[in-house]
């Protein structure tokens, strides 16, 4: 891990991709088989349009110490820090030995509606894979609530581990081993580059 990602200046643009790999087959009589093994990594485009040679420049060098798709580093996405959920109180996991596709969680702020919203990012203390709230969730007398969020929950979270709703911290690779870059007359860079959820 090579630290995070340089935040300034922000992309002029972000593309947000979610891969969740299927095999899917016809039969001869065009009933369609799907399989899965459940899994899923966010792919993220950034793109900086008009940069001037020392904007770019502590860009270009953190990508090009990454060695390609050698190491690893950490970066929020700058439209995503805040959820558009209440998230207040100190959320954590409500339970040990939980698995699938939903979290029990508590520590929420009580008697709260829309804690967190469908499209939230949610992390885990300890873990690097980053998940989403597919459905609003609200605290009940407790501060307690359970959140449904995909993908399946990667690794079996511990009781009272810690919840991130702000300012989540993906995990990424660069998507290749090439770092390319356009230059325009008066030295004004132009710039894309993908990056891969690595957990």
């Amino acid at each position: 891990m090579s630290g995070s990602f340089p935040t300034s200046p922000a992309p002029s643009a972000l593309k947000i991709q979610s891969y969740q790999p299927t095999r899917v087959s016809l039969s001869h009589n065009l009933r369609r088989s799907v399989r899965t093994n459940g899994a899923q990594r966010w792919v993220i485009t950034a793109d900086w349009v008009g940069l001037t040679r020392a904007q770019f420049a502590p860009i270009q060098a953190f990508v090009l110490a990454q060695r390609g798709q050698w190491d690893t580093f950490t970066a929020a996405l700058p439209a995503h820090k805040l959820p558009q959920g209440v998230a207040t109180g100190t959320p954590v996991v409500n339970g040990a030995n939980q698995q699938g596709r939903s979290l029990a969680t508590r520590g929420w702020t009580a008697n709260l509606a829309g804690v967190m919203k469908a499209g939230d990012f949610l992390g885990i203390a300890g873990q690097t894979k980053v998940y989403m709230v597919t459905a609003d969730a609200n605290a009940d007398s407790t501060g307690s609530t359970t959140l449904l969020i995909e993908p399946a929950l990667l690794m079996v979270p511990s009781d009272n581990v810690s919840l991130v709703v702000r300012n989540v911290p993906f995990t990424l690779a660069m998507g290749g081993d090439t770092l390319e870059s356009a230059v325009a007359p008066g030295s004004i860079y132009n710039f894309s580059l993908q990056l891969v959820e690595a957990f």
